[in-house]
């Protein structure tokens, strides 16, 4: 029986690869509502010590209490731009599993959990702006709470990266490079420090240190710009396989 969708044609084509595009480049976007809105017009980096006297960290959320709610504004609106990346992301493994997108599912998966549990934190750090009048020590209780969400929940980052790793290997970088495997393995060895927080509230382990924030956060945020080049090249070849099988799909 013939099929009754109508034939592909190069506008399509070109729609599909536009569209997946703008997708790719909301993870750049992402590190950029981050780390400048949330990090640095938030007022979040340098990051408020748990080592700090209640009323310095209560004090952290009362310096510039306009700019530092548009820049967690920002970040709360850099979290969603996850979620089209990570669909993009989907798209291309599902070229690499064919029928059986398994991986493929678990990335998307993995990413919408990513998103949640990077929205819920930025909400917390909003509410905790929003009345700075409260006891010093309420504030900082907030506080902890606000980076531990935010730095700790690494588990699903490493499922999605575990999933794009081995999709790449089965696909034997037909669709991304090989050494994306090797990468995506490397970073999430690498955000598992990050797991220290939790038992140091001052040094290098802790979440203003280099092995328990800065480490983790410069590989989780280098991820998604090396990701962004290699999906731009992944939906580039996408299309082109799209355009020349257009004269078979014609005569057929």
């Amino acid at each position: 029986m013939a099929s009754t969708q109508p034939a592909m044609d190069d506008r399509e084509i070109e729609l599909h690869r536009r569209i997946q595009v703008a997708m790719a480049w909301c993870g750049p976007a992402f590190v950029v509502l981050l780390f400048g809105g949330w990090g640095l017009l938030g007022g979040m980096i340098p990051l408020i010590s748990a080592g700090d006297a209640p009323s310095a960290v209560a004090a952290a959320y009362d310096a510039h209490p306009t700019l530092q709610k548009v820049g967690l504004l920002l970040g709360l609106i850099g979290c969603f731009t996850t979620v089209p990346y990570f669909i993009v992301i989907s798209l291309q493994l599902r070229r690499m599993e064919g029928r059986f997108p398994s991986l493929a599912i678990l990335q998307l998966s993995s990413g919408l959990i990513i998103c949640v549990v990077l929205t819920i934190p930025m909400l917390l750090f909003i509410a905790t702006a929003f009345r700075p009048e409260r006891p010093a020590e309420v504030t900082q209780t907030l506080n902890d709470i606000n980076y531990i969400l935010l730095i700790l929940p690494w588990p699903p980052i490493i499922g999605q990266l575990v999933a794009i790793g081995v999709a790449v290997l089965i696909d034997r970088g037909r669709v991304f490079p090989r050494w994306v495997a090797g990468y995506s393995f490397w970073v999430a060895f690498l955000l598992l420090p990050a797991s220290f927080i939790i038992f140091f509230r001052t040094g290098i382990f802790a979440w203003t240190g280099l092995v328990g924030f800065w480490i983790p956060a410069a590989v989780f945020g280098t991820w998604y710009l090396v990701m962004t080049q290699v999906l731009l090249r992944a939906i580039a070849s996408e299309a082109a396989e799209l355009r020349a099988a257009l004269p078979a799909l014609k005569e057929s």
